[in-house]
């Protein structure tokens, strides 16, 4: 499976989204300016004032105009409500915002599940939102990785085993991983813009009729009912047809999310189990926010009552879904309580690396490989077994000191400063501790000495891992808590009066996943329009793994070739550490096409290759690098290549 592959496929269904979409706009401006037209032959025979003089070509045009409008500005505002991406469509659905202090057993565990997945798959740790409902059910919802949310009821925490929500949550980071989240934000968008039709119809019917109840608008009145009558037509027809189009959409996706989660955890009877669950399960999975029905097509199985036929089931039929899993299932509903739960004596114990190596009908029948032995770069967006194995291995690594801190909301913040002292000189961290003494209140200045002492005993290579457990408690920040933090960060990274590639990685970090703005998509570059950007990154790469300038130029070098470009491209040899520079690169980066951003990390790869050895930096720099492109890297495995 590949990712940017992946990625390009989900840009390419928005266009053919956008154009059924476009379809159905024009299919209503047709026969509203059909509906507008009869009614004015009707005001003429009513004797109304209107004349055909009035039936000119321009009507047409003006109707289209009218109806675009409306559409266009009903899509706008409704993506204008969820510019907040993901925690938008979780507050809408209910959602309570676990905290991550929580001593709740279920609640612990489904944030454990979903630090696991977060970390062997290189992605920032995702907020979890509860629903207080008994049903089965979940969702992943936001623009990009970086304000993905993950959605989840009360009855899939407590009714599937840990194994079973592992499968659930992996079918929800493959909606992440796989560019499924956008798509269906813009569904929600797009729908609402053709319901509106309907609406307008509807309140000028309901108006119509009062109108035509008084002496003097009986005329006036009874127009007025038929063109209301007639956008409701309209508008709700739109509407059951997009739906269609959307529940076509989304049941394809949902066949390519159970395969994808199959392939990252190796174990078919995690998310089959789950799925033969769900049919012998009385509550179902229905959930009964009055929302349910619009962000359907988000949810792990169908949240609302398919009706009279299966056009608008946004999920495929649960036996077909568990067939591609399990060709051996023989169908029928499965007992919810026939096999017991496993029974688990510490929450934070990860199960992927007992899933051995079963394949499943998936990767025999779609071709679906597994990760074992795979590079690096193959595991973007793919994490295996393997990956797993680590990410639980090293949470259960830090201590417990460390990771009550990561979870809690002022003593996370208080770790972020304390790695970037680690790293500074014995003069610099003394003038650190000093700005900081004098920012903080006496009891965080108290508690960021305890946590610094704890922090000290956390291995370099794990740094970035420690700061993605962070995340999650770091967005709970108001925004008068998050500008002082980012204020005491650029205190802390220039009170050396340098900024080293370790600070401005975690700077750039931080700012991207915990800036709380609007998403816009730009529009997309080709690599050989940004070569000189590629120049400035490849450059300042090869400076931070390379003693000498020969051997950095030469690295750079070598690395140009994975572009494939028919650029003059030259190492810069007085940019070093040029953390500015690399900056504004980046930013322009950020837009490369989805097939173009292998060549650029290769290209990274090479460099970084190029003497043999891997430095932490440079590591750090490759997966700033990657989350800025939206191309999550995971940690890298013992005796794992890059490439």
């Amino acid at each position: 499976m590949n990712f940017f592959a992946l990625q390009d496929q989900a840009r390419s269904n928005t266009r053919k989204l956008v154009f059924l979409f476009g379809a159905a706009v024009l299919t209503l401006v047709l026969i509203t300016s059909a509906l507008v037209v009869g009614l004015m032959f009707y005001a003429e025979q009513q004797e109304m004032g209107l004349t055909t003089d009035f039936l000119t070509s321009t009507i047409f045009l003006q109707v289209s105009l009218v109806v675009i409008a409306v559409v266009g500005l009903g899509t706008l505002y409704r993506l204008g409500q969820l510019r907040g991406g993901g925690k938008t469509v979780a507050e809408a659905m209910g959602g309570r915002l676990l905290n991550t202090i929580t001593r709740d057993t279920d609640e612990r565990k489904i944030l454990n599940v979903v630090e696991e997945m977060a970390i062997a798959s290189g992605t920032p740790v995702p907020q979890v939102y509860l629903m207080e409902e008994e049903s089965i059910n979940a969702f992943a919802a936001g623009y990009r990785p970086r304000d993905a949310v993950i959605g989840i009821t009360r009855g899939c925490i407590r009714e599937l085993s840990r194994d079973e929500l592992q499968g659930v949550v992996a079918h929800e980071f493959s909606h992440i991983f796989n560019g499924d989240m956008r798509l269906n934000i813009r569904l929600i968008g797009l729908l609402y813009g053709i319901m509106v039709i309907g609406l307008i119809g509807y309140h000028m019917l309901r108006g119509g009729r009062y109108s035509g109840s008084s002496r003097s608008g009986k005329k006036g009145g009874g127009g007025i009912l038929m063109l209301g009558l007639g956008l409701m037509v309209v508008g709700y027809g739109g509407t059951f047809f997009g739906n269609m189009i959307k529940s076509a959409v989304s049941r394809q996706r949902e066949y390519l999310a159970d395969a994808t989660a199959v392939q990252f955890t190796r174990n078919p009877e995690g998310i089959g189990g789950a799925l033969k669950k769900i049919g012998g399960y009385t509550a179902g999975t229905e959930i009964t926010s009055k929302d349910a029905s619009e962000i359907s097509h988000m949810l792990f199985c169908n949240g609302i009552k398919a009706g009279f036929t299966s056009l608008f089931a946004t999920h495929p039929p649960l036996s077909d879904r568990i067939a591609r899993i399990d060709p051996q299932w023989k169908g029928g509903e499965t007992n919810l309580h026939a096999n017991a739960k496993e029974i688990e004596t510490d929450a934070g114990v990860s199960h992927f690396a007992n899933t051995g190596s079963e394949q499943s009908s998936y990767q025999n029948a779609e071709g679906l490989h597994g990760t074992q032995g795979a590079s690096a770069l193959e595991n973007i967006g793919n994490p295996g077994v393997d990956n797993f194995s680590q990410a639980a291995a090293t949470i259960s690594g830090f201590s417990a000191t460390v990771m009550e801190d990561a979870h809690n909301i002022m003593s996370a913040s208080q770790i972020i400063y304390s790695l970037m002292m680690a790293l500074s000189d014995a003069q610099t961290s003394d003038r650190q501790m000093q700005i900081l003494r004098e920012k903080l209140e006496d009891n965080d200045y108290r508690a960021l000495e305890k946590i610094r002492e704890e922090v000290s005993s956390v291995a370099r290579a794990n740094y970035l891992t420690l700061v993605d457990l962070c995340m999650p408690s770091l967005k709970q920040l108001s925004p008068v808590q998050y500008r002082d933090f980012m204020s005491q960060i650029s205190l802390l990274i220039m009170a050396d009066k340098e900024i080293s590639l370790f600070e401005w990685c975690l700077f750039k970090i931080l700012r991207y996943t915990l800036d709380d703005r609007p998403d816009r998509r730009m529009k997309s570059f080709a690599l050989k329009t940004l070569y000189k950007e590629c120049e400035v990154l490849l450059s300042v790469l090869a400076f931070a793994g390379h003693s000498n300038e020969q051997e950095a130029e030469a690295a750079f070098m070598t690395a140009k070739e994975y572009l494939e470009l028919n650029m003059s491209m030259q190492f810069q040899h007085n940019l070093g550490a040029n953390t500015g520079k690399l900056e504004k690169a980046l930013d322009k980066l950020n837009n490369l096409r989805p097939l173009e951003k292998p060549k650029l990390l290769k290209a990274m790869v090479a460099c970084i290759n190029a003497d043999g050895q891997v430095t932490v930096e440079e590591s750090e720099l490759l997966r700033a690098v990657g989350s800025l492109l939206d191309c999550p890297i995971p940690p890298l495995l013992p005796e794992q290549r890059f490439i």
